[in-house]
Protein backbone atom coordinates (compact mmCIF):
# COMPACT_ATOMS: atom_id res chain seq x y z
CA UNK A 1 0.00 0.00 0.00
CA UNK A 2 1.32 3.41 -0.96
CA UNK A 3 0.65 6.51 1.13
CA UNK A 4 1.65 10.10 0.64
CA UNK A 5 2.84 11.18 4.08
CA UNK A 6 4.49 14.34 5.24
CA UNK A 7 6.78 13.76 8.18
CA UNK A 8 6.93 14.92 11.76
CA UNK A 9 10.62 15.72 12.09
CA UNK A 10 12.52 14.82 15.23
CA UNK A 11 13.23 17.63 17.72
CA UNK A 12 16.67 16.73 19.07
CA UNK A 13 17.36 17.45 22.73
CA UNK A 14 19.87 20.28 23.00
CA UNK A 15 19.76 20.77 19.25
CA UNK A 16 16.29 21.84 18.20
CA UNK A 17 16.37 25.54 19.16
CA UNK A 18 17.80 28.42 17.15
CA UNK A 19 18.34 31.91 18.59
CA UNK A 20 18.03 34.86 16.21
CA UNK A 21 18.82 38.48 17.08
CA UNK A 22 18.72 41.66 15.03
CA UNK A 23 20.43 44.41 16.99
CA UNK A 24 19.01 47.93 17.21
CA UNK A 25 19.72 50.27 14.30
CA UNK A 26 21.19 47.58 12.03
CA UNK A 27 20.41 47.20 8.33
CA UNK A 28 17.58 44.90 7.30
CA UNK A 29 19.26 44.30 3.93
CA UNK A 30 22.27 42.51 5.44
CA UNK A 31 21.99 38.71 5.39
CA UNK A 32 23.19 38.40 8.98
CA UNK A 33 20.17 40.47 10.06
CA UNK A 34 17.70 38.19 8.27
CA UNK A 35 16.53 34.85 9.63
CA UNK A 36 16.53 32.82 6.44
CA UNK A 37 14.24 30.07 7.63
CA UNK A 38 13.63 28.65 4.17
CA UNK A 39 14.63 29.46 0.63
CA UNK A 40 11.76 31.98 0.29
CA UNK A 41 11.19 33.25 3.87
CA UNK A 42 13.81 35.69 5.23
CA UNK A 43 12.42 37.38 8.34
CA UNK A 44 13.76 40.79 9.39
CA UNK A 45 12.60 44.21 10.58
CA UNK A 46 13.29 47.76 9.39
CA UNK A 47 14.30 50.74 11.52
CA UNK A 48 11.27 52.87 10.68
CA UNK A 49 8.94 51.59 13.38
CA UNK A 50 7.49 48.80 11.28
CA UNK A 51 7.14 45.14 12.13
CA UNK A 52 8.49 41.96 10.52
CA UNK A 53 8.65 41.51 6.77
CA UNK A 54 9.94 38.85 4.40
CA UNK A 55 13.08 40.27 2.81
CA UNK A 56 12.97 37.62 0.10
CA UNK A 57 9.96 39.32 -1.52
CA UNK A 58 9.43 42.56 0.45
CA UNK A 59 11.53 45.66 1.05
CA UNK A 60 9.51 46.88 4.05
CA UNK A 61 6.59 46.01 6.31
CA UNK A 62 3.03 46.24 4.98
CA UNK A 63 0.33 46.11 7.68
CA UNK A 64 -2.05 43.20 7.23
CA UNK A 65 0.17 41.47 4.68
CA UNK A 66 3.71 41.16 6.02
CA UNK A 67 5.57 38.98 6.42
CA UNK A 68 4.43 37.41 3.13
CA UNK A 69 4.27 33.60 2.94
CA UNK A 70 3.66 33.38 6.71
CA UNK A 71 0.79 33.06 9.19
CA UNK A 72 0.92 33.23 12.99
CA UNK A 73 -0.94 31.80 15.98
CA UNK A 74 -0.77 31.56 19.75
CA UNK A 75 0.14 28.02 20.84
CA UNK A 76 2.65 25.26 20.10
CA UNK A 77 3.33 22.70 17.38
CA UNK A 78 2.69 19.99 19.99
CA UNK A 79 -0.92 21.12 20.07
CA UNK A 80 -1.07 20.77 16.28
CA UNK A 81 0.46 17.29 16.32
CA UNK A 82 -2.17 16.33 18.93
CA UNK A 83 -4.96 17.42 16.61
CA UNK A 84 -5.68 20.97 17.80
CA UNK A 85 -6.65 23.65 15.28
CA UNK A 86 -4.91 26.92 16.08
CA UNK A 87 -6.24 30.30 14.99
CA UNK A 88 -3.76 31.44 12.33
CA UNK A 89 -3.82 34.96 10.92
CA UNK A 90 -1.52 37.71 9.67
CA UNK A 91 1.25 39.07 11.89
CA UNK A 92 -0.48 42.33 12.79
CA UNK A 93 -3.54 40.67 14.34
CA UNK A 94 -2.71 37.10 15.29
CA UNK A 95 -2.99 37.83 19.04
CA UNK A 96 -6.23 39.78 18.60
CA UNK A 97 -4.68 43.19 19.35
CA UNK A 98 -3.70 44.38 15.84
CA UNK A 99 -0.58 46.06 17.22
CA UNK A 100 1.91 44.95 14.54
CA UNK A 101 4.06 43.48 17.28
CA UNK A 102 4.25 40.07 18.94
CA UNK A 103 3.69 39.24 22.60
CA UNK A 104 7.07 38.67 24.25
CA UNK A 105 7.91 35.45 26.14
CA UNK A 106 4.80 33.65 24.93
CA UNK A 107 4.56 30.41 22.94
CA UNK A 108 3.72 31.08 19.31
CA UNK A 109 3.56 29.08 16.09
CA UNK A 110 4.88 30.40 12.79
CA UNK A 111 3.42 28.75 9.68
CA UNK A 112 5.27 28.94 6.37
CA UNK A 113 2.77 28.60 3.53
CA UNK A 114 5.31 28.53 0.66
CA UNK A 115 2.91 30.92 -1.13
CA UNK A 116 0.46 28.15 -2.03
CA UNK A 117 -3.07 27.23 -0.97
CA UNK A 118 -2.07 23.57 -0.63
CA UNK A 119 -1.89 22.75 3.08
CA UNK A 120 0.56 19.92 2.35
CA UNK A 121 3.10 22.67 1.59
CA UNK A 122 2.77 24.16 5.08
CA UNK A 123 5.54 23.93 7.69
CA UNK A 124 5.13 24.92 11.35
CA UNK A 125 7.77 26.29 13.73
CA UNK A 126 7.60 26.94 17.46
CA UNK A 127 8.77 30.49 18.12
CA UNK A 128 9.03 32.74 21.17
CA UNK A 129 10.02 36.40 20.97
CA UNK A 130 12.39 37.42 23.75
CA UNK A 131 12.73 41.13 22.90
CA UNK A 132 11.10 43.77 20.68
CA UNK A 133 12.57 47.29 20.52
CA UNK A 134 10.47 50.44 20.46
CA UNK A 135 11.40 53.87 19.16
CA UNK A 136 12.11 52.93 15.52
CA UNK A 137 15.26 51.00 16.45
CA UNK A 138 14.34 47.86 14.54
CA UNK A 139 15.74 45.39 17.03
CA UNK A 140 14.19 42.08 18.05
CA UNK A 141 15.14 38.58 19.08
CA UNK A 142 13.50 35.18 19.33
CA UNK A 143 14.10 31.50 19.75
CA UNK A 144 12.54 29.07 17.31
CA UNK A 145 12.64 25.39 16.50
CA UNK A 146 15.19 24.37 13.86
CA UNK A 147 13.25 21.46 12.42
CA UNK A 148 9.67 22.13 11.28
CA UNK A 149 6.53 20.20 11.93
CA UNK A 150 5.11 19.50 8.49
CA UNK A 151 1.45 18.86 7.72
CA UNK A 152 0.64 15.35 8.88
CA UNK A 153 -1.50 12.90 6.89
CA UNK A 154 -1.00 9.96 9.23
CA UNK A 155 1.22 10.64 12.23
CA UNK A 156 0.91 7.08 13.57
CA UNK A 157 2.86 5.80 10.57
CA UNK A 158 5.45 8.59 10.63
CA UNK A 159 9.15 7.94 10.87
CA UNK A 160 11.71 10.45 12.08
CA UNK A 161 14.20 11.99 9.69
CA UNK A 162 16.86 14.46 10.80
CA UNK A 163 18.34 17.02 10.61
CA UNK A 164 16.22 19.23 8.38
CA UNK A 165 17.50 21.67 7.16
CA UNK A 166 20.72 19.76 6.56
CA UNK A 167 24.22 20.46 5.30
CA UNK A 168 25.32 16.87 4.75
CA UNK A 169 24.19 13.52 6.20
CA UNK A 170 20.47 12.89 6.77
CA UNK A 171 19.48 9.99 9.04
CA UNK A 172 16.32 7.88 8.97
CA UNK A 173 15.37 6.57 12.40
CA UNK A 174 15.43 2.82 12.97
CA UNK A 175 17.39 -0.23 11.83
CA UNK A 176 15.20 -1.19 8.89
CA UNK A 177 16.80 -0.47 5.49
CA UNK A 178 14.79 1.67 3.10
CA UNK A 179 14.86 2.40 -0.59
CA UNK A 180 15.70 6.12 -0.80
CA UNK A 181 15.23 8.47 -3.76
CA UNK A 182 16.00 12.20 -3.86
CA UNK A 183 14.39 14.47 -6.47
CA UNK A 184 14.65 18.17 -7.32
CA UNK A 185 11.45 20.21 -7.54
CA UNK A 186 11.23 19.67 -11.30
CA UNK A 187 11.01 15.90 -10.80
CA UNK A 188 14.56 14.91 -11.76
CA UNK A 189 15.86 12.00 -9.70
CA UNK A 190 19.27 12.93 -8.28
CA UNK A 191 20.04 10.08 -5.89
CA UNK A 192 18.94 6.48 -5.39
CA UNK A 193 20.19 4.06 -2.73
CA UNK A 194 19.20 1.60 -0.01
CA UNK A 195 19.88 2.17 3.68
CA UNK A 196 19.17 4.38 6.71
CA UNK A 197 21.04 7.55 5.74
CA UNK A 198 22.17 9.59 2.77
CA UNK A 199 24.62 12.43 2.16
CA UNK A 200 23.47 15.77 0.68
CA UNK A 201 26.85 17.52 0.99
CA UNK A 202 27.48 17.70 -2.76
CA UNK A 203 24.05 19.12 -3.59
CA UNK A 204 23.46 22.90 -3.93
CA UNK A 205 21.31 24.89 -1.52
CA UNK A 206 17.67 24.22 -2.43
CA UNK A 207 14.53 22.34 -1.43
CA UNK A 208 14.34 18.67 -2.43
CA UNK A 209 11.75 15.90 -2.40
CA UNK A 210 12.78 12.67 -0.69
CA UNK A 211 10.87 9.41 -1.20
CA UNK A 212 11.46 6.61 1.29
CA UNK A 213 10.01 3.18 0.48
CA UNK A 214 9.56 0.52 3.17
CA UNK A 215 10.32 -2.58 1.11
CA UNK A 216 8.60 -4.88 3.63
CA UNK A 217 5.14 -3.50 2.76
CA UNK A 218 5.85 -1.27 -0.27
CA UNK A 219 4.69 1.83 1.65
CA UNK A 220 6.02 5.16 0.38
CA UNK A 221 6.83 8.13 2.63
CA UNK A 222 7.36 11.44 0.86
CA UNK A 223 8.62 14.67 2.44
CA UNK A 224 10.48 17.91 1.74
CA UNK A 225 14.10 18.44 2.69
CA UNK A 226 15.94 21.78 2.78
CA UNK A 227 19.64 21.69 1.95
CA UNK A 228 21.67 24.64 3.29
Amino acid sequence: MKKLLTILLLPLLGYGQFVFTKADNTSATVEANQDRISENVWLTRGNNGGALFNAYVESSYSSGNSPLYTEWALGTTTQISNGAELNFSSFNSFDGNAKNRPPVNQNLVLKLTNNTADTSDDAYYDIKFTSWSNGKKGGFSYTRSITPLLSISDQNNAIYVYPNPTTSVVTIEGTKPYDIEVYDLTGNRLLQLNGNSFDMARFPTATYIVKITDTSNNEELIYKLIKN
